[in-house]
């Protein structure tokens, strides 16, 4: 499933899946009155929202992709998140760009302070993709790194999609927008749930490549709750066959080790892997502050996520 955000440079991923699976074999969900979007999507999704029976078409008419402009949330719940995958750009140069496109080609007359302010356009990358989803995605890419991203995504789903670069507007993607300080400034102050988002997707990106280089293998997960002495997460590695064993440290220095084979019934629902033995869990033996509490992956060192509040 491809969470296709608008401006990511999508459009070139969508044609190499439609080269690689076949066109017919892609089923597309670009808004109920987009001409591309697919019968079942009109039939399952948007009329009758039954994504039971979508998921039964899906399967018994052949379609091995799903590409659109959706929030995650739409399909999570119906195919594994472990499936998911996009492409994520610059916020600020991103909604730039969306700007621009907006003013060439549907005719908007508004001010480009009119059209970040508008509260569709604020966080829309973090909006797609779900503030509690991303962490879940099987493979989150960017722009500035097209290639090595689509060398890793080919990687890990044992897949060929090719590289094209059709009907995008290759020199908007490389090329900067310029704008003012006063204008980033704002945009800045605005999206600033998504610059956090997005620079903790892009580390865990750049680890992903580093561990592809040295024959590792990359670990999902994250750090769900550390409350009343004790820390709970879940991990996952693409060695699907051996547990991770999980370092906890506070302020840097490691206190213990745990590994990730409990059973979360959130885990197997998601589709997360390993038929949900996936969790771990750690009691502090003393009380500590919470903001100093760190899990890494113990042969790699790794970090996983926090995304306890």
């Amino acid at each position: 499933m491809f969470v296709h955000i608008p401006k990511t440079a999508g459009t070139s991923f969508r044609l190499g899946a439609d080269s690689f699976f076949g066109k017919e074999n892609v089923c597309r969900d670009y808004g109920e009155k987009a001409v591309e979007t697919s019968t079942i999507v009109r039939e399952w999704i948007s009329s009758d929202k039954d994504g039971w029976l979508f998921a039964r078409d899906f399967e018994k008419q052949g379609y091995q992709f799903l590409t659109g402009h959706f929030h995650a949330a739409k399909y999570i719940s119906i195919f594994d998140a472990s499936r998911m995958i996009t492409f994520l750009r610059d916020p600020i140069q991103r909604i730039a760009s969306e700007y621009n496109h907006f003013v060439r080609n549907n005719g908007y007359e508004g001010s480009f302070e009119d059209f970040f302010r508008s509260p569709q356009n604020v966080n829309r990358q973090l909006r797609l993709v779900g503030k509690n989803n991303w962490a879940e995605f099987g493979f989150i890419g960017f722009v500035d790194a097209y290639q090595d991203s689509l060398k890793l995504l080919n990687r890990k789903f044992e897949i060929d999609i090719p590289q094209l670069h059709e009907n995008v507007a290759e020199s908007e993607v490389v090329k900067p927008q310029q704008l003012t300080k006063d204008q980033i400034e704002e945009l800045q102050i605005l999206n600033a749930e998504e610059l956090e988002f997005f620079s903790s997707a892009r580390a865990q990106f750049d680890w992903r490549l580093r561990l592809a280089c040295a024959d590792e293998s990359y670990v999902s997960g994250c750090v769900t709750h550390v409350e009343m002495g004790k820390l709970r997460g879940w991990a996952i590695s693409e060695d699907i066959n051996n547990a991770v064993l999980i370092q906890v440290k506070v302020d840097n220095e490691i206190i213990g080790e745990c590994k990730a084979n409990e059973f979360r019934p959130y885990c197997r629902a998601r589709g997360l892997g390993r038929a949900g033995f996936i969790g771990f869990s750690f009691e502090f033996s003393r009380e500590i502050n919470v903001g100093s509490v760190e899990c890494v992956v113990a042969n790699t060192q790794q970090p996983l996520l926090n995304v306890y509040s």
